[in-house]
């Protein structure tokens, strides 16, 4: 085999997959119910969701990766003509070619284990329905209590809470537990649904015309905070846990979120040391899961620390660049102040040189919490940037004690 004809080969192997995992994309996952990226609404009054592309992340990555992974240590090992007489070269390329084929195939398995029992939700003005395979389990309007999610906030879980004699079969399609005289039957968890999911699924009580319910870790229910609470409280207490709280009364106001962050069951702090610096994407929720701000923090490549401030609809509100100094500057780059390190303080100034921020911690190596206090001067683009402050002084002190 020349070189030219592996290296053909190679190609056609990493080409097949891809043209698989878009044709999956915009196929597979529109006859699942979903049309693209968002939940299925066929129209107003009915609304069908299954599980989204991520759900699918995995086995698809295993059955890609598999075949690729082997073809390309085979093209590795390729010899000279001369060599495939000797034998050894056919029994490399068929070891880690046939295995890198057995793990492809083993992804594809899984991918349509998970597609086949997969639960698929329809709800109409008539009630629910719900249907895993071959199972299926009806639930009317009249008796459905709320519509919700349970916390954690990083990752919730759409529930349904529902009269158990209204509907007795629902234990068979999926987990269901009871509390007193109601059911809450789970539906779909966060990252296996479609990305936009959640305003969606709230449209659903609206048309059973239920309440919207939402649970804590402990099953106390969270009332619904203002929408713009986080960006008008004046005075904010980060904890070890990434929440965001206001210091006058204790309300959640956000819940830092993200594979960025570090959480730990040893009592180690939430911003603990990570190593897996290369994710860098933290999503800042409000207790009913909205998304409040996104914060990610730009490759180090070129050896400059940058943190870029998005709204909830990925539209970009500003960055933070620098360290102990962080420049502050607009989307289009106009420069709106910066934050100055003054030994366990930061002080956020404007473009006029006005403090109208600070952030106060304990020490350097603090993993605990933090005290963001507001001016009433604090203009309304500048504010985001600030409550980015915590979360990038923290990435500035994972990077420094990585790097020890």
């Amino acid at each position: 085999m020349s070189e030219f004809s592996a290296l053909a080969v190679l190609l056609a192997a990493i080409a097949f997959p891809l043209v698989v995992r878009v044709w999956w994309r915009r196929r597979w996952a529109a006859r699942a119910g979903v049309q693209q990226w968002a939940p299925g609404s066929k129209d107003q009054q009915e609304l069908q969701v299954t599980l989204g592309p991520r759900a699918y992340r995995w086995p698809v990555g295993m059955a890609v990766a598999g075949p690729v992974v082997g073809l390309l240590i085979v093209a590795s090992t390729l010899p000279d003509a001369m060599a495939w007489g000797s034998g050894v070269p056919m029994s490399t390329a068929l070891f880690y070619g046939g295995g890198g084929l057995v793990v492809g195939l083993a992804g594809l398995i899984w991918a349509l284990h998970v597609h086949r029992t997969r639960l698929i939700v329809t709800m109409g003005s008539d009630g629910v329905v719900l249907r895993r395979r071959d199972a299926e389990a009806a639930l009317p309007a009249s008796g459905v209590c709320a519509i919700g999610i349970t916390w954690p906030i990083s990752d919730p879980t759409w529930t349904l809470w529902y009269d158990p004699a209204a509907g007795p079969g629902i234990d068979t399609v999926t987990k269901v537990e009871q509390h007193g005289h109601e059911a809450a039957a789970t539906l779909l968890r966060d990252r296996s649904l479609p990305v936009g999911w959640l305003e969606a699924v709230r449209t659903a009580t609206e048309i059973l015309d239920a309440a919207w319910r939402v649970l804590d870790d402990r099953g106390q229910e969270v009332p619904e905070p203002p929408r713009r609470a986080l960006f008008e409280a004046d005075r904010v207490l980060v904890d070890g846990e990434g929440r965001y709280r206001n210091e006058r009364g204790g309300a959640l106001l956000a819940q830092a979120c993200g594979p960025l962050v570090k959480q730990t069951t040893e009592g180690a702090s939430f911003w603990g040391i990570n190593p897996n610096k290369g994710r860098r994407s933290i999503v800042l929720r409000d207790p009913h899961a909205r998304t409040l701000l996104i914060i990610n923090r730009a490759s180090r490549t070129l050896g400059k620390e940058r943190i870029t401030v998005l709204d909830s609809d990925g539209h970009r509100l500003g960055e933070l660049s620098g360290r102990g100094t962080m420049s502050l500057r607009s989307a289009d780059g106009t420069p709106l102040g910066t934050a100055r390190q003054d030994g366990d303080q930061y002080a956020v100034t404007d473009a006029t040189g006005r403090e109208v921020a600070s952030l106060r911690t304990k020490s350097s190596a603090d993993n605990s919490r933090m005290w963001l206090e507001f001016s009433h001067e604090c203009s309304e683009a500048l504010r985001p940037l600030a409550l980015a402050l915590p979360i990038a002084v923290r990435l500035t002190r994972q990077v420094r004690g990585t790097a020890r």
